[in-house]
């Protein structure tokens, strides 16, 4: 006949074994918490995965789809406002190069109002943010306190950062692209804001 042995049997673990026990335990969980934890930077940067979608949308030049994009927010509402960080996701339908980007966030800057004297002040924090994009590759901006920071994401891969604007100028001209009420395709703006009139 064999016999389970119960944590509180005193025969199999004394007084003495059972506080050294919970001892190691909780040594353990505290070594493990400090070597898990993340900086603080890091956590708000990944924070975005885990934002409510306040809408979304895509954007489509004759019969080709480019792009779905998505807008996430902490609360899952577009309040500008407020401040709250908010983060754009655009999930590629077609290859498209680096170059390419550049030359399409220039055109909207343009369209937006921005002179050229800002454009060409902000073109050296743009080089390099992006690498060519193939299809199903997503590219998010995340804005926050005034600051961007980009992601990109192969498909099937992880998120990387890949680059950041750290004046708030600039920052926010990027995202003006897509919320700005002036922007060109105030239609996607409409669904990616949640439908909703600020």
């Amino acid at each position: 006949m064999s016999k389970t042995t119960s944590f509180y049997d005193g025969k199999a673990f004394g007084g003495k074994r059972v506080a050294g026990l919970l001892l190691t335990l909780f040594l353990a969980f505290s070594l493990s918490t400090t070597l898990n934890a993340s900086p603080k930077t890091q956590a708000s940067t990944d924070d975005w995965v885990w934002w409510k979608s306040v809408g979304s949308a895509s954007l489509s030049w004759g019969f080709w789809k480019i792009y779905d994009s998505e807008l996430r927010t902490p609360s899952g509402a577009f309040v500008p406002a407020t401040g709250e960080p908010l983060a754009l996701v655009i999930t590629y339908s077609r290859d498209i190069d680096a170059d390419d980007l550049l030359d399409a966030t220039v055109e909207q800057w343009e369209h937006l109002g921005f002179s050229n004297q800002q454009i060409k002040g902000w073109l050296p924090q743009m080089q390099n943010v992006w690498p060519d994009v193939k299809e199903g590759d997503r590219l998010i901006y995340v804005l926050s306190e005034d600051k961007g920071q980009f992601f990109y994401q192969p498909r099937n891969g992880k998120a990387s950062a890949s680059g950041t604007l750290n004046t708030s100028d600039i920052a926010n001209a990027f995202s003006a692209i897509w919320l700005s009420p002036a922007t060109a395709y105030p239609s996607l703006r409409l669904a990616l804001i949640g439908g909703n009139a600020e």
